[in-house]
């Protein structure tokens, strides 16, 4: 135990003696999520969509109404069913949105009183919900200029399935905690470890009264703590300066979090394993960063992406990590069910410590 501690706080001392470390494991996520934070905006649209209708009254005005929906380019699908469960679909992602039909179309046409319809939608998938609500107030329109000759009668009532606002912040912030954790691993592991190796310090452990699970076990603790500092504070950066509103459990964050970074200290592990050299491993970390970073869905959604990267970006572990940092943290319509998403990360660091183990060398 007396050298685990002072393996312990010598991590922490080397780690401060470093002042790139410390730039790129604290000031530059913050300075990331500042600048994204401010200048952030919207992609391209989806141009196929799942619509849900709900009928809550029976007259020809609506029947033909339907009828029009259905011949619309870009609604792919429309679904009818009880408000109860097609909102249940929207949450699963298995709706675009969900289009409410009031009862007593024609009667209120001919007694000139406005018609409300109400469409509900994803305030977590900002394209869709941009073209959706744009596709049905075209709709609308035609609708009533077909039916009627009158002034605008129809009118659209846009509700998000969340019980709060969701903006691009929102999504964003759990991402950039992906980000870090990931970048711990790959920077703050591998990169550290590869250094270790090209300067002989890691013989020199290997040769020091010290087993290799003390000092797997020291490195391990430290940047894990490091991790939960670093999540930390960017979500009281985002709570603070942007409003991001954390409304899953604590003790579930906090979860998530160590799982993430277990994740991606055993591949940073599994990394140095077969990299020998500083120069190849610089080339690895960043050929495995970028991508991650900008494929994975941590900063935009990946319905935004070509459909043939589809199988690259549900190959990669960030993926998964964004998704379930989404959920906990913001309650945003999820990737994939977080079982799945628990399973993969935890899947992805069992594999990844595996082969280090059987892999790693001192020197």
């Amino acid at each position: 135990m007396r050298a685990f501690r002072a393996l312990l706080v010598a991590e922490f001392k080397n780690f401060f003696r470093e002042r790139m470390a410390i730039f790129w494991m604290f000031v530059f996520p913050i300075f990331f999520m500042l600048l994204f934070g401010f200048v952030f905006g919207g992609s391209e649209a989806p141009i196929r969509l799942k619509l849900g209708v709900v009928v809550e009254g029976e007259d020809p005005a609506i029947q033909g109404m339907l009828q029009g929906l259905s011949r619309i380019p870009v609604i792919e699908e429309v679904h009818r069913g009880a408000l109860e469960e097609e909102l249940a679909a929207l949450k699963k992602r298995k709706r675009d949105g969900v289009l409410v039909f009031p009862e007593s179309v024609v009667g209120r046409i001919a007694r000139g009183e406005k018609v409300e319809f109400t469409v509900y939608y994803d305030a977590s998938r900002t394209n869709t919900q941009q073209v959706l609500l744009a596709v049905l107030q075209e709709f609308l329109a035609k609708s009533e200029e077909i039916t009627t000759g009158k002034e605008r009668l129809f009118t659209l009532e846009a509700e998000p399935v969340q019980v709060r606002e969701f903006r691009a912040i929102d999504y964003m912030t759990p991402g950039i905690v992906a980000m870090t954790l990931m970048q711990l691993g790959l920077f703050g592991v591998a990169g550290v470890l590869i250094s270790w190796r090209e300067q002989k310090i890691l013989r020199r452990f290997w040769a020091a009264p010290v087993s290799r699970s003390v000092f797997a076990a020291s490195i391990i603790t430290q940047r894990l703590m490091i991790s939960l500092i670093q999540a930390g504070l960017i979500l009281t950066v985002g709570a603070l300066v942007f409003h991001v509103a954390l409304v899953g459990e604590r003790a579930l964050m906090a979860g998530v979090v160590i799982l993430g970074a277990l994740t991606f200290i055993s591949l940073g592990y599994m990394i140095a394993s077969f990299v020998r050299s500083m120069e190849a491993g610089n080339a690895i970390l960043q050929i495995l960063n970028f991508p991650m970073m900008f494929l994975s869905g941590i900063f935009w959604p990946v319905e935004w992406m070509p459909g043939v990267l589809r199988p690259v970006i549900y190959a990669l572990p960030l993926t998964y990590l964004g998704d379930a940092l989404r959920q906990v943290m913001v309650e945003a319509t999820p990737l994939v069910p977080l079982w799945v998403d628990v399973a993969v990360l935890g899947g992805w660091a069992i594999a990844s410590a595996a082969l280090a183990v059987r892999f790693f060398r001192w020197d």
